[in-house]
């Protein structure tokens, strides 16, 4: 059984990364979840309370991405099948928490990153698997982490829109830089001696040196801070923080992890 469920997922595996040569089809629809977080998401937080009330619309839209199998999925562009993914997590999520509902945290939903609830391409899948299996080893892309909602309020916000392939190089840039510049998840203040980044940056600090490590690290910090860095002043646009981070004179911490479910209060 674990062999046979390996088996499946390397097949996957190479699927994202050596997608099938067929003619192209129409996009995949994700016009029932743009409906849906236009509507029930305010400032990247759901309320959940209202959105209880459209829960057929959220589980109607994941049967149509069941629907899809590896081949139509192979047929896709790379910014497609990664849209794909995004919006079956984050909408996944949402149905975790709709599911068990009223809760306050998401740490409340017992095990809800490992167990394997989710349906696509004739298979199930966790949360953890589909982000750092499917997301993070298939398509390494950092900016993918900033569009992944948690269901907890440390987590980035969820856009009030869906993902689409043809925006995708958009809408990853959009995420990166809002969530560089939200002083709510990393308060970085020039001319003070610590910045504190959010948890996101300590335990995914390593998928930034593909793309932002330097060979030119003469600060005392480590190879993965100074990506990480790098990676703010790539998508960070204040003038002071950028001056303030170039600099490297300040000691990196991270902000306390807050598990409070990312509900409209």
């Amino acid at each position: 059984m674990v062999r046979g469920k390996r088996l499946n997922f390397l097949v996957l595996f190479f699927s994202l990364l050596f997608p099938l040569a067929l003619p192209a089809q129409d996009t995949i629809n994700h016009s029932k979840w743009d409906h849906l977080l236009k509507q029930y998401v305010q400032n990247g937080l759901v309320n959940y309370q209202a959105l209880l009330q459209a829960e057929n619309e959220l589980d109607a839209y994941l049967d149509e991405l069941r629907s899809i199998s590896m081949d139509r999925l192979g047929e896709a562009s790379r910014e497609e099948r990664i849209a794909f993914w995004i919006n079956l997590y984050n909408a996944s999520v949402i149905q975790m928490v709709l599911d068990e509902y009223p809760v306050e945290r998401f740490d409340q939903l017992p095990a809800a990153f490992e167990v394997r609830t989710i349906r696509a391409l004739g298979d199930f899948f966790s949360l953890s698997e589909v982000r750092d299996r499917v997301l993070r080893q298939g398509f390494r892309d950092e900016r993918i982490l900033m569009a992944l909602v948690s269901g907890r309020m440390d987590s980035p916000k969820l856009f009030s829109e869906a993902f689409y392939g043809d925006r995708l190089e958009e809408q990853l840039n959009e995420a990166a830089h809002k969530f560089v510049e939200d002083e709510t998840r990393n308060r970085i203040e020039p001319g003070e001696k610590k910045i504190f980044l959010s948890p996101l940056f300590r335990d995914f600090g390593s998928d930034f040196l593909l793309n932002f490590s330097s060979q030119e690290n003469t600060q005392a910090s480590s190879a993965i801070e100074a990506a990480v860095i790098s990676f703010f002043l790539h998508h960070m646009q204040d003038p002071r923080k950028r001056l303030f981070l170039d600099s490297g004179r300040y000691k990196v911490q991270y902000l306390p992890e807050d598990p409070r479910l990312n509900a409209v209060h």
